[in-house]
C-alpha cells in the first residue's frame, strides 16, 4: 500500500512539473544612431533592446513578459568606448583636454511603505544621476591595453563644463514615466445632500490602489456649510475636519491652514494637530519656508518637529542662507541658529556658511550647531572631491584631521588624517 503511495505520489510531482515548466522566448532589437558633433566628434550610439516571454512547454500559458535595454556609445569609433550591463541611459558628455566624461541616468529601487501602518516594505523606482570619468590606458593605435570609467561627484563634474564642451547624447526617453511619476495619497470630501463622505486611497503614479482605499461618513457634519480646505483640512459652520475626523476646540471663523502640518486660529498655532504652547495665531507669519514668528515666540519646523527658538530677538533675527542651505540659519544681533538649535560661541557679524552643513566665523568653525573643537582655523577647507575611508565620507579636512558624517545620518565623524 506504501509503494503504490509513493508512486501515485511520484507521478503527481512529475505531472506538475511537466504541467508547470516553462521556455523563454527572446526577441532583440537593436537601433543605432549617428549624430556628428562639433571638433570633428562623431558619436555612434546602439541601443538593443530585448523582450522576454515565459510560456509552458505543454500548456502554452503565458506568465510574463520582461523588457531590458542597454546602451552603448563609441566616439570616432574606438577613442571613447562607454558600455553598460543595464539600465543606465547615458543623456550628456563633457570632452575636455585630459579626458572624457559623461553624465548618466540609472534607475535605482528604494523601499517605502504605502501607508504608514504597513508592516512590510514595498519598493519602488527612481532614478539617479551618474558621473563617470574615462580612464584609457590603452597604447599602439589603442589595441593593446585596458579602459575603464570612474564614477565621480557631480560637484566635480560641474567644474569641468566651465572650460569644457558638452553635447546632449541621442537617447530615447526611457525614464519618463518614473521620473514624472509621483507617489502620494489622495483624499477628498464628497458632499451630499444629506451627509458629507470622505475618500482616501493611495496613488503610485500609474494606479489607484482602491482595494486599500478607506472611505466613511462623517458623524455630525453639516453638507449646506461644508467646506473644503488645502491639506485635507474642511470645515462647515461649526468645525473643522482633518483627514475626515472632527477637531477639538478650534474657532472656525478664524481657522487658516497654513500649510500642511501648521494651522492656525484665535486660540493659538497648531502643529500636526496640537497646539504649541504660548503660540499666538492671529499674528503668526512665515519668515521662509522653515521659520515662523508670532508676537509672543520665533520657531523652526523641521520635517516632524518643531523647535522654539529660546533668547531669540525677533524684532532684529533674519535669514542668512546658501545654495545649499537656503534657510536653515537665522541670526540677531547677538546669536546663531542652526534649526532652531543656538550655535554656542558663533559671532554674528562675521558668520559665513561654507558647504555641507559647515560654517565658521572669525575664530571657530561649526558643524550644524556645534563648534568643532578639534578643528584647526587656519588650515580647515572644504574637499573639492569627496574623501571615502571606512563607509564614511569626508567632505572637509584640516592639517590634523578628516571630517564628514556617516553614510545613514548627519553625525559628526573625525578621522586623524596621520592614522589612515
Amino acid at each position: 500500500m506504501s509503494t503504490m503511495k509513493n508512486t501515485k505520489k511520484l507521478v503527481y510531482i512529475i505531472i506538475s512539473v511537466l504541467i508547470i515548466s516553462c521556455t523563454t522566448e527572446t526577441k532583440t532589437n537593436t537601433n543605432k544612431t549617428i549624430k556628428q558633433l562639433t571638433d570633428n566628434k562623431l558619436i555612434e550610439v546602439t541601443k538593443t533592446e530585448k523582450t522576454a516571454t515565459h510560456k509552458g512547454i505543454f500548456t502554452g500559458h503565458n506568465y510574463g513578459t520582461t523588457h531590458s535595454f542597454t546602451y552603448q556609445f563609441t566616439i570616432n569609433k574606438n577613442e571613447v568606448i562607454w558600455k553598460d550591463k543595464g539600465s543606465a541611459v547615458p543623456k550628456k558628455i563633457l570632452f575636455c583636454g585630459d579626458t572624457t566624461y559623461v553624465n548618466c541616468l540609472q534607475k535605482k529601487s528604494v523601499p517605502y511603505q504605502k501607508f504608514p501602518s504597513d508592516t512590510t516594505m514595498s519598493y519602488k523606482d527612481t532614478i539617479v544621476k551618474k558621473y563617470h570619468k574615462f580612464i584609457d590606458n590603452r597604447y599602439f593605435l589603442k589595441w593593446f591595453g585596458t579602459y575603464s570609467w570612474l564614477e565621480i561627484s557631480k560637484e566635480k563634474y560641474n567644474s569641468k563644463k566651465a572650460n569644457c564642451k558638452e553635447y546632449s547624447i541621442p537617447t530615447d526617453n526611457d525614464y519618463k514615466k518614473i521620473i514624472n511619476k509621483k507617489n502620494n495619497y489622495i483624499a477628498h470630501y464628497e458632499i451630499l445632500k444629506d451627509s458629507v463622505i470622505y475618500h482616501y486611497t493611495f496613488y503610485n503614479g500609474i494606479y489607484l490602489y482602491r482595494a486599500e482605499a478607506r472611505s466613511f461618513t462623517i458623524k455630525g457634519a453639516y453638507p449646506k456649510t461644508f467646506k473644503e480646505l488645502a491639506h485635507n483640512y474642511a470645515k462647515d459652520s461649526l468645525h473643522i475636519y482633518h483627514e475626515g475626523h472632527k477637531l477639538r476646540k478650534r474657532d472656525v471663523s478664524s481657522f487658516k491652514v497654513r500649510n500642511r502640518f501648521i494651522s492656525t486660529d484665535k486660540y493659538g498655532v497648531y502643529y500636526d494637530d496640537k497646539l504649541i504652547p504660548r503660540s499666538h495665531g492671529s499674528s503668526f507669519k512665515f519668515i521662509g519656508k522653515r521659520y515662523g514668528t508670532d508676537k509672543n515666540q520665533m520657531y523652526f519646523f523641521g520635517g516632524n518637529y518643531y523647535t522654539i527658538l529660546k533668547g531669540v530677538n525677533k524684532t532684529t533675527a533674519k535669514i542668512i542662507s546658501s545654495k545649499q542651505s537656503p534657510d536653515y540659519y537665522v541670526t540677531d544681533e547677538k546669536r546663531v541658529y542652526n534649526n532652531g538649535d543656538l550655535i554656542k560661541n558663533a559671532n554674528p557679524k562675521t558668520f559665513e556658511i561654507l558647504k555641507y552643513n559647515y560654517a565658521k566665523d572669525n575664530k571657530h568653525i561649526f558643524y550644524r550647531h556645534q563648534t568643532i573643537q578639534k578643528a584647526d582655523y587656519n588650515s580647515f577647507h572644504i574637499l573639492k572631491e569627496f574623501k571615502k575611508i571606512e563607509n564614511l565620507t569626508f567632505t572637509a579636512a584640516d592639517k590634523n584631521n578628516w571630517y564628514g558624517n556617516s553614510n545613514h545620518n548627519l553625525q559628526l565623524v573625525i578621522k586623524p588624517i596621520k592614522n589612515e
